[in-house]
């Protein structure tokens, strides 16, 4: 989902559309949960100290996190993917891995699913999102003394199985291991 916290806010409240948004408490300790596109063309970014996010954008306007509607925009997120597959990795509120391999609706091609997708969220829920689609993913195996590295595609079937075997190394796309003689 596209800033996605700062992308509610702004929908559920017309007053704050193409304005700077700031998903964060005011204060020395709080952190930048999201910023719209409109605060990120000053620099502001998630995870950085709200004070820090207020000095390069003075004119945005704060707005207090509520996570339990977050939660709820999310769910019906979750709902479109789920008519469009069953083997979904949720990584957080805002996104997740989808394997439309073997997709419900049938569509030839997972551009095709994630166009579709995308598409029922701006027009069900009022939203952005982006997706990225790849048929096979990269899987890079080191181990050798020498230090060689050997690429292989995987399958797409063999995608999901891949990323049960390690949470982290398939976040990131790397699994270590040996390779083979």
């Amino acid at each position: 989902m596209d800033a996605f916290y700062a992308s509610v806010e702004q929908r559920d409240d017309p007053q704050l559309r193409g304005k700077p948004v700031i998903v964060a408490w005011k204060g020395k300790r709080s952190v930048v949960c999201a910023a719209s596109y409109e605060a990120r063309a000053f620099g502001v970014r998630s995870a950085m100290p709200a004070v820090s996010a207020e000095r390069l954008c003075p004119a945005a306007v704060f707005v207090a996190p509520d996570f339990t509607r977050y939660r709820a925009v999310s769910k019906g997120v979750r709902e479109i993917f789920q008519r469009h597959t069953d083997l979904i990795e949720p990584l957080s509120l805002d996104e997740a891995y989808l394997d439309v391999t073997q997709n419900k609706t049938g569509l030839p091609t997972a551009t095709l699913v994630a166009r579709t997708i995308r598409e029922q969220i701006r027009q069900e829920l009022n939203l952005t999102a982006s997706a990225g689609v790849a048929p096979t993913a990269l899987r890079l195996i080191s181990g050798r003394p020498d230090r060689r590295t050997m690429r292989s595609q995987l399958s797409a079937t063999s995608f999901a199985a891949s990323r049960a075997r390690s949470y982290a190394a398939a976040r990131s796309g790397v699994i270590e291991g040996a390779i083979p003689n």
